[in-house]
């Protein structure tokens, strides 16, 4: 398996789909899942032309599950050790959920040696979780209830991150993922959601950003973009609107084409469906297809 020694016997799980000499884009996952939440966008990307590389943190998915350094700053080392050790120049690093917390403070630390180019944030949760009293004491609750029952606590946060209620095995999927973290990461995780507070590093934000949020989310709430969109120069919202948190389920396609636009803008844009892999002349015809060939996808 692929992994990267970032050390103190630590091993990092890297998935690399395209050949090494495209245009990279690197996927961090959020809260509790793995690199494999974005495998339909990273095979639409590589057939697109790009290298797509899927990171899992430390304490998620396959990657070592050491007791120390389940926090940002670890977080954003290790992925800077992966970074350089698979050579990455001029990447667009797209970061979900608290992945887009961990993409911000590797930002926002960048000194001459700047491998990232361009940002996407997904849902989030930037520049704080937790900006209120009322806020903070309901990642207590969280953390309590995750404590009592991890597997039942993490299946109604997968539920709640849909608007359009996913099929009975895309459920177990994510779940399954969610579950192999753990108990200590996904501990550790929701404990910086709540004491980190990163509008100084948003605020030091350079680069093209592309703000991506469902309108309907319910873990990391919509209003938030207008604080991101303040605060990063230059930067450009997509609003997603029949999503709540996992976009890159409820809205896959259109996710691709514009990660696809962004990452590489002087690029001819295809149209082609994330699905079942047919292309269109027209983003319309997408959409029309979309919204009637996979229809019983979504009611499954």
């Amino acid at each position: 398996m692929p992994f990267i020694d970032v050390g103190g016997d630590v091993d990092i799980f890297v998935q690399e789909w395209g050949s090494s000499n495209l245009k990279p884009i690197v996927f961090i996952h959020g809260w509790p899942f793995s690199h494999r939440i974005f495998e339909y966008q990273m095979r639409a990307l590589a057939e697109e032309g790009f290298r797509t590389v899927g990171i899992d943190l430390r304490g998620f998915g396959a990657s070592d599950k050491p007791w120390d350094g389940n926090d940002y700053d670890t977080w954003t080392a290790d992925l800077k050790s992966v970074l350089h050790n698979l050579s990455l120049q001029d990447v667009t690093l797209v970061g979900f959920s608290m992945g887009g917390a961990i993409a911000t403070h590797f930002v926002s630390q960048q000194n001459s040696d700047k491998r990232i180019s361009r940002l996407v944030l997904l849902g989030a949760p930037v520049p704080s979780s937790a900006p209120t009293p009322e806020l903070r004491q309901g990642k207590e609750d969280a953390i309590r209830s995750l404590l009592a029952d991890q597997a039942a606590f993490v299946e109604g946060f997968i539920k709640k991150a849909f608007h359009t209620p996913p099929s009975p095995q895309l459920l177990q999927f994510l779940v399954n993922i969610g579950t192999s973290s753990t108990l200590r990461s996904n501990v550790r995780g929701l404990e910086e959601l709540r004491d980190r507070d990163l509008s100084v590093e948003l605020e030091a934000i350079g680069i093209p950003t592309l703000i991506c949020h469902g309108v309907f989310d319910q873990a990391v709430p919509f209003s938030v973009t207008e604080t991101q969109l303040q605060a990063i120069k230059g930067s450009t919202l997509v609003r997603f609107e029949n999503s709540g948190h996992a976009i890159m389920y409820e809205e896959r396609d259109k996710l691709v084409r514009h990660l696809t636009r962004f990452a590489d803008p002087e690029a001819e844009v295809t149209f082609k469906c994330a699905t079942c892999g047919v292309t269109f002349p027209s983003e319309a015809e997408l959409d029309e297809h979309v919204g009637t060939a996979h229809i019983e996808l979504v009611k499954e």
